[in-house]
């Protein structure tokens, strides 16, 4: 039996606290965070991940001048399936994107509460507060390219034995374009 680990009356390991980071899929997760990375050193993952948590100025989203209060980079670069499955729609204001992606080999380091923008103090977003998704391809002429703005769609799932979380999210109406880069 492995250190950490107890037994039921019946001899079955208990999931318990603190045993997740004890198991060997979790031990392992380091080694494959820097096979991942080798898609982004090949050029075979040319985009940018994070997790975006904003906060507007009035009492409620969407209410006031919203500012960035934090940017998380999903690293080793996750991979994105099929972001040419969105549509372009067409609205009052001219053409915008609708759908939905999948982000999958996300790193078993992240938590489900990072990935659903819970902050370091363990608090979820205030009614004043916003948390995304963006993907962004930069540009081969080195400026920015477009920041696609997408929410979370479903819970993410952990899968131990591809020592990776996956996560479904759908396009946002709004792209951060407006909004300043904070780096």
């Amino acid at each position: 039996m492995v250190s950490g680990f107890s037994k039921d009356k019946d001899g079955f390991t208990v999931v318990a606290p603190g045993m997740l980071g004890k198991t060997l899929t979790r031990k392992l997760v380091p080694v494959v965070d820097k096979v991942r990375d080798l898609h982004t050193k090949f050029g075979g993952r040319v985009y940018n991940v994070r997790i975006i948590r904003t906060r507007w100025s009035g009492n409620a989203r969407g209410v006031g001048k919203e500012a960035i209060t934090s940017i998380t980079d999903v690293r080793p670069t996750p991979r994105v399936v099929d972001l040419g499955s969105l549509q372009e729609v067409t609205t009052l204001i001219g053409l915008d994107e609708a759908g939905s992606v999948s982000v999958n080999q996300i790193s078993g380091r992240f938590t489900e509460e990072i990935l659903l923008g819970v902050d370091a103090a363990q608090r979820q977003p205030a009614l004043n507060e916003n948390v995304f998704y963006e993907i962004e391809f930069p540009r081969v002429d080195g400026k920015p390219g477009v920041k696609r703005r997408f929410h979370i769609r479903a819970a993410p799932n952990y899968d131990p034995y591809g020592f990776q979380w996956s996560i479904v999210l759908e396009k946002a109406d709004e792209d951060r374009g407006n909004m300043g880069d904070l780096r």
